[in-house]
């Protein structure tokens, strides 16, 4: 079933773990999430970023997830990731985005809050939950801005609080040394910052770019207040591993396209399941 993200974090505040956030884009991964959420009888966040649009239709995967989610009594929710644009907003909330992430952590903390209020109010008045973020990360796909400096993009915990106050969003996706894409070593996240923001604010943190992060850091930004983790790296360059060996062994001229997806859809299943469990173990 659908339910909104303010919903499925209140479950992993009473459970004391996170739920996962895994980015989908096409068939077979919503197919590899809703698999491995169903076999492992836990809820799941799939995310739909709005740098997806030139791959599939937000519409599209609205009918497709409703169609494969919404008869299983696990809570599952459909949420749009890293959206700058309104509009984009405005199209997941009306084909049935449960949840919507604004990002405006590129603009003055003001600005960001004035864009993220009008949005949670508009959200809000039809039960969708919204995400908010704050503190600067590099780009999604994993670049870097000429001369970027992570430590300067952190989030403080005045502009934390200021921002869940003057907003009133559901969860707040915080930058403490997480980063998207592939580290270039082991990620050193501030720990100590992240359990100040988590206590000064009433609202959930999330930590984006959870692929590569070590499962010991993961669980302490766990025991810390962290409820949603997103992982999206790991699980797309699995898929396209699985199916550059799949083509390996298959080298015959009717090797089936579909067949090869099959196999990058189950080690995307296998990446999802992992993380599940990982996330609510003590």
């Amino acid at each position: 079933m659908l339910v909104n993200l303010k919903t499925i974090l209140k479950y992993a505040a009473e459970q004391e773990r996170a739920i996962g956030a895994f980015n989908v884009y096409n068939l077979e991964s919503i197919l590899a999430v809703a698999q491995a959420s169903q076999e492992l009888n836990q809820p799941v966040i799939l995310s739909f970023g709005e740098g997806y649009l030139s791959h599939a239709p937000i519409e599209v995967i609205a009918t497709i997830v409703r169609k494969i989610c919404a008869p299983s009594d696990i809570p599952v929710v459909l949420h749009l990731d890293h959206a700058k644009e309104f509009s984009t907003v405005m199209r997941a909330i009306r084909c049935g985005f449960t949840s919507v992430m604004y990002d405006g952590s590129y603009l003055p903390l003001e600005q960001n809050i004035a864009n993220t209020k009008k949005i949670v109010e508009i959200a809000h008045a039809v039960g969708v939950s919204v995400e908010g973020e704050l503190g600067y990360m590099n780009n999604e796909d994993g670049s870097c801005e000429p001369g970027f400096e992570m430590e300067k993009g952190y989030t403080s915990v005045s502009a934390a609080v200021q921002y869940a106050n003057g907003t009133g969003i559901d969860a707040l996706a915080v930058a403490i040394g997480n980063a998207h894409g592939i580290y270039k070593g082991i990620p050193e996240l501030d720990f100590d910052r992240l359990g100040e923001i988590s206590a000064a604010i009433s609202v959930p943190v999330v930590l984006h770019g959870c692929s590569g992060i070590p499962d010991a850091a993961i669980k302490k930004a766990v025991s810390l207040g962290v409820r949603k983790i997103n992982v999206n790296t790991e699980i797309s360059t699995g898929a396209v591993r699985a199916a550059r060996e799949f083509l390996v062994d298959h080298t015959e001229k009717n090797t089936r396209f579909e067949t090869m997806l099959k196999a990058s859809r189950q080690t995307m299943f296998e990446t999802v399941k992992n993380y599940i469990n990982m996330l609510g173990e003590k």
